[in-house]
């Protein structure tokens, strides 16, 4: 907690989160499994955009095993993929809105792909939704979701 002008108290900014969701296997001889999330405040380009803005982002791992190394291994029928829906609302500005991910595809574990939801500063609720699909996203769909609040701030610089 820090001391504003004015002798208020006021919380340090909250700019990133952890958070655990289960998901379905798309793959119907594969096990549950759990994804990893962190969300966080940084910043990323706006399409046309020349400056980078601040943005919610998402990266994350899962608790499936990783793949054996190898090109025989990846001859086998274990294929994934992957895209992210998110689903917020800017507490501070009143704006809300959607984001969707690029999609990763016939990759052997399942990742997050890349993302970014242009929330403007300020507190952001937000839900993202993985959905996970044999070979392809959209593939007898299995889908986790994550609920967290992050506050999204302008990088300052190291």
């Amino acid at each position: 907690m820090s001391v504003v002008a004015g002798g208020e108290a006021s919380a340090a900014p909250k700019t990133d989160v952890g958070l655990s969701c289960g998901s379905a296997n798309p793959l119907a001889w594969a096990p549950r499994f759990t994804w990893r999330i962190n969300a966080g405040s940084g910043e990323a380009l706006p399409p046309g955009g020349s400056k980078l803005v601040p943005a919610l982002l998402l990266s994350g791992d899962n608790s499936l095993p990783n793949p054996p190394a190898g090109l025989l291994p990846s001859i086998g029928p274990n294929w994934y993929g992957t895209r992210v829906v998110i689903d917020w609302n800017n507490t501070t500005t009143k704006k809300s809105g959607r984001a969707v991910s690029d999609t990763n595809a016939l990759v052997q574990k399942p990742s997050i792909p890349v993302n970014r939801a242009f929330t403007g500063k300020g507190r952001v609720n937000f839900t993202a939704t993985i959905e996970t699909g044999g070979a392809f996203w959209w593939l007898n769909t299995q889908r986790a979701v994550c609920r967290g609040s992050v506050d999204i701030v302008e990088w300052t610089g190291p």
